[in-house]
């Protein structure tokens, strides 16, 4: 057998996994090794929001630069624009049910990202964001009139990328199987899961090599 090494090549803090299997949920293990930090950040917040709501809706999808501009700061300032737009609109649209029909279900708003370099050593955004199943159950249609989850992922990035809604068209991918609904009874879906998005910890294609950080997630 060849020799496994325990740490990551461009960032000797991180480790190295190499089982099909973490803390007894499957991974993607075609994709190994993967960052056993990131594995842990994952679980742990998947559990806090499963500890915030008795459901969870759990969706991932990726975030692209158009193809002829790339971010010119440095750093993750795009993602954290991201981040803060997405969680206000998604507050936003609580309040407004709330006003129309007197109550709505209020929902922390959980995610975890990573950053890639892809063909042509582009950078792109994976991204798995976790939210009250009682408030948002679906993504809805993507050519929709009306607003949904979807729509609200695309206006926050396009305003994390400084661009009108339009230009964001297409940046923003959701792959197939994407969608979970997420509780403590259901170990079935949670396998599910847990080995799709396992995809996001592979140690392939992180860039440790620039200032911008590689992981992100939400805090306690």
């Amino acid at each position: 057998m060849a020799h496994q090494s325990k740490r990551h090549a461009g960032n000797s803090n991180l480790h190295l996994h190499y089982e099909d299997t973490f803390r007894g949920l499957p991974v993607m293990a075609s994709y190994a090794p993967f960052i056993t930090e990131y594995l842990e950040r994952l679980y742990e917040t998947t559990q806090l929001a499963l500890s915030d709501h008795r459901q969870v809706f759990a969706i991932r999808f990726d975030l692209r630069f158009p193809d002829d501009d790339l971010p010119p700061e440095s750093g993750n300032a795009v993602i954290s624009r991201f981040v803060d737009s997405l969680t206000a609109r998604i507050q936003l649209a609580r309040k407004r049910s709330e006003r129309l029909n007197g109550s709505a279900h209020q929902t922390s708003v959980r995610w975890c990202w990573v950053r890639e370099i892809g063909q042509e050593g582009r950078p792109h955004y994976h991204f798995v964001l976790l939210l009250n199943r009682d408030a948002f159950h679906t993504v809805g249609r993507f050519q929709s009139e009306r607003e949904n989850l979807y729509s609200r992922i695309q206006s926050a990035w396009a305003s994390a990328l400084r661009v009108p809604f339009e230009d964001a068209v297409g940046l923003v991918h959701i792959p197939a199987n994407a969608t979970f609904h997420l509780s403590q009874g259901d170990p079935e879906e949670m396998d599910r899961y847990f080995h799709r998005v396992s995809y996001i910890c592979k140690a392939a294609t992180k860039d440790f090599g620039s200032r911008c950080r590689a992981f992100g997630c939400s805090r306690d």
